[in-house]
């Protein structure tokens, strides 16, 4: 019988073989390890195997323990001297306990296999499902392909349900068997074997939940990765769920120690802890700041090896959720991540990675840009609202929790934003802050910041051709109804000191919104109106200039408000742009409408209405209109006699006040 049993494969192996062949032998130690040394993949056969090698073990066991019995005195160490005793007397007896626990925890596995191979074939079950779906929507497979698929997945599947075979597995060191699992996303089978398992594995439970991929959906790990013990605000840990609730003789402390203590006796090695593998078990509970620590860390892992900012806010959830330090504000973060990186716009080409450590690296007002990066003024208003004060609110939150509130930290992000971007945003952002809209749907909320905003960011502007925008944003700020009497010099004032401020030079650059709200801020109600007055003359001014191709920059009416030769110098420019090219315009029309655009600016000669050539006589820009016009060479000139004018007949033109004939 033990020859045919020897002569016999693994795979050739049947339970009844078991029986028939190996039952037959007689002598116990031979037979128990034969049941040992063979190991097959079939469940059933090798369930057969480990239950005869443990019958054929009980004598030993009953041996042993009648010896025990037999002693004197409890004491365990006196049981540990007497099993050394009878062991070096009967070796045969030690190396039969040590195959029975190696029998036994074959066992143990046996049973943990089999419930999780049921656990796997469900999810496989599951996944080939959906496999098949997918199958049934290809257009290019016939009908007899898809049975032939389905046929073929699900041989598949019964074959080798788990990514680990069975005799692997009763052979392997367990959390080597756990690992491999682990790294295949089968997070309900090493759930399984925690639990079935968890004195040798659970201080390499870190180890193993190292293993899961960063990808597999945090969702489906809840059950597994560590939870946090309200009682002792320390890890919970679980309770032992062991095959078999008590102990065998062979696996007691004292036959334990009685076993090692033997010399000149080998043993059948059998690993199943952590202590097998070069690792540092954790075997002690963590505490609740530790396990933060390892939420986090598990977090930095997800979003550097898959980027998927959503799992990782779902990693956080799991663990904020039982109460854990800390990862509220980390969780706040990553769902203010997670509506960058999904929910606000962005361009098909746009390859930026976004990581945790590069998002609280940067300051707020780059992170409002960067969720404003790619909205276009038709969208910049809802993108504020949805993106913008989210974040900005929960700056709030942190500032008031961290004792030092900030109530103007939204304002002061915001405008900082206002007065960084486009004019085209800024007009969207006017256009959603109108004072006529309800205060809780308008973005900027207070009347006055808007003027003081506007004066900073048009003024602040270097723009030659936006001046239907800057009109649009004047069209949005209040209309407020000040008497003259409320008024003040402190506009008037501003105005001039600002002239000097945005003139540029080799010491300073120009000025830039940001700078100008400084001068902006301290003017009263009233001496804001009177600067939005001074604001409308000025944009009509910038109009007039740009429709004659002589356009300058808004500050430039700052520049020269108190400088009339930049005035007289400007005025000359404009009529000699249209002097070369006045055999283009041959129209009267045309030179009587830059005459009596000439005219607006200045003002009809009051100085202090701010228009381009507020210094400027009505007279002078008459003369300088007329040498314009004359050096021209225009038919028009010569077709009203103009041709026998000289320039000094043209000088006595303007003794005689000839303009006001021309323009009464």
């Amino acid at each position: 019988m033990a020859d045919q049993w020897l002569q016999l494969d693994d795979g050739q192996v049947t339970a009844d073989d078991v029986h028939q062949l190996l039952g037959q032998v007689n002598d116990d130690h031979w037979v128990t390890l034969a049941c040992v040394e063979r190991v097959v993949n079939d469940p059933n056969v090798q369930r057969a195997l480990l239950d005869l090698g443990i019958s054929r073990s009980e004598r030993v066991v009953e041996r042993c323990t009648n010896l025990i019995f037999l002693s004197s005195t409890l004491e365990q160490k006196r049981h540990t001297d007497i099993l050394v005793s009878h062991f070096e007397y009967e070796p045969s007896d030690a190396q039969m306990c040590n195959l029975r626990a190696v029998l036994l925890r074959r066992l143990d596995r046996l049973h943990t296999y089999v419930e999780m191979q049921k656990t796997f074939s469900k999810r496989s079950e599951m996944n080939v499902d959906e496999e098949m779906e997918d199958w049934e929507d290809d257009p290019w497979a016939d009908g007899n392909a898809e049975h032939d698929v389905d046929r073929s997945l699900r041989s598949d599947f019964s074959e080798s349900p788990l990514p680990v075979s069975l005799s692997n597995f009763l052979r392997n060191d367990l959390l080597h068997s756990a690992c491999e699992i682990a790294a295949m996303e089968a997070v309900d089978t090493v759930r399984i074997l925690l639990k079935r398992h968890t004195t040798a594995l659970w201080p390499a439970r870190f180890i193993i939940w190292q293993c899961i991929p960063e990808y597999v959906e945090p969702s489906l790990c809840r059950h597994l990765f560590p939870s946090l013990d309200n009682s002792t605000n320390a890890e919970a840990v679980p309770a032992q769920d062991s095959w078999r609730p008590e102990a065998d003789f062979v696996e007691l402390p004292e036959t334990q120690t009685a076993l090692r203590n033997l010399h000149g006796v080998s043993f059948l090695q059998f690993h199943d802890s952590a202590e097998a593998l070069p690792v540092v078990p954790v075997p002690h509970a963590l505490t609740a700041m530790e396990l933060s620590i390892w939420y986090k860390t598990r977090v930095e892992a997800v979003i550097s090896s898959t980027g998927m900012i959503d799992a990782a806010l779902s990693v956080v959830q799991h663990g904020a959720a039982q109460g854990l330090p800390s990862l509220d504000e980390l969780g706040e973060d990553l769902s203010l991540l997670s509506r960058l990186v999904y929910d606000a716009p962005h361009r098909k080409d746009d390859q930026e990675d976004w990581t945790l450590s590069s998002w609280c690296s940067m300051q707020p007002a780059d992170i409002v840009k960067a969720y404003l990066a790619y909205s276009t003024p038709e969208t910049l208003a809802r993108d504020i609202w949805r993106l913008v004060m989210p974040y900005l609110y929960v700056l709030e939150a942190r500032a008031e929790r961290s004792g030092n509130p900030d109530p103007s930290l939204l304002t002061r992000i915001l405008y900082n934003y206002i007065m960084t971007t486009s004019l085209d945003n800024v007009a969207a952002i006017f256009e959603a802050s109108k004072p006529t809209l309800p205060a809780a749907q308008r973005i900027i909320k207070n009347d006055e910041d808007m003027a003081r905003l506007a004066l900073a960011c048009l003024y602040g502007s270097s723009s030659l051709d936006e001046w239907a925008t800057m009109s649009s944003i004047f069209e949005c700020l209040p209309a407020w109804e000040v008497s003259k009497d409320r008024g003040d010099d402190a506009a008037s004032t501003t105005i001039i000191s600002l002239g000097a401020f945005v003139t540029p030079s080799t010491n300073r650059p120009l000025a830039t919104p940001n700078d100008l709200l400084v001068f902006f801020h301290p003017l009263s109600f009233a001496s804001l109106s009177q600067a939005l007055d001074i604001l409308d003359v000025h944009l009509e001014s910038g109009e007039i200039l740009s429709r004659w191709n002589v356009p300058t920059p808004l500050r430039w009416f700052l520049q020269s408000s108190g400088n009339v030769n930049e005035q007289r110098a400007w005025a000359n420019r404009m009529v000699r742009h249209v002097a070369k090219k006045g055999a283009q315009l041959v129209s009267i029309g045309n030179w009587e409408w830059l005459l009596k655009d000439m005219l607006k600016l200045t003002g009809s000669g009051d100085s202090t209405a701010r228009g381009a050539f507020c210094l400027l006589t009505r007279e002078e820009v008459t003369t300088i209109f007329l040498s314009g016009l004359l050096s021209s060479g225009s038919e028009w000139t010569q077709s009203h006699e103009f041709d026998t004018l000289t320039t000094n007949r043209a000088c006595r033109l303007r003794h005689c006040k000839i303009n006001a004939l021309w323009f009464s």
